[in-house]
């Protein structure tokens, strides 16, 4: 019973960071850029997060597997710019810590997900 709270509260801390993760990349690609330069952007960083949310909402173990390889490109794109873009270091710290905590939902849901 205690498990399957603790897995109900994971996957849906998942959800939301995820959902958090992917409207925090998008409105930063897309403010204050080109247009052609924001929707590249927002296809290379949102596309992979919205691989995997059909079997994060259905509870596929094998997507909770493997799912955080999506958060790859967003993170990647948060810490360069954290580093390189003083004048968007708070959006790139804002995407990164979620990234960060998408990561460790995604882990506790996997330990506290039912077996069966």
């Amino acid at each position: 019973m205690n498990d399957e709270r603790s897995f109900r509260r994971a996957r849906l801390a998942v959800l939301v960071l995820w959902l958090a993760l992917a409207i925090a990349l998008l409105g930063w690609s897309l403010a204050g850029r080109d247009a052609m330069a924001g929707i590249t952007l927002a296809v290379l960083t949102v596309g992979p997060l919205l691989l995997p949310v059909a079997g994060l909402a259905l509870n596929q173990r094998r997507t909770y597997r493997w799912a955080p390889l999506t958060l790859t490109p967003g993170l990647a794109w948060s810490l360069t710019e954290l580093v390189a873009n003083p004048g968007a270091r708070g959006l790139a710290a804002l995407s990164a810590l979620l990234s960060f905590l998408a990561l460790a939902a995604v882990v506790a849901a996997l330990r506290t997900m039912p077996r069966h």
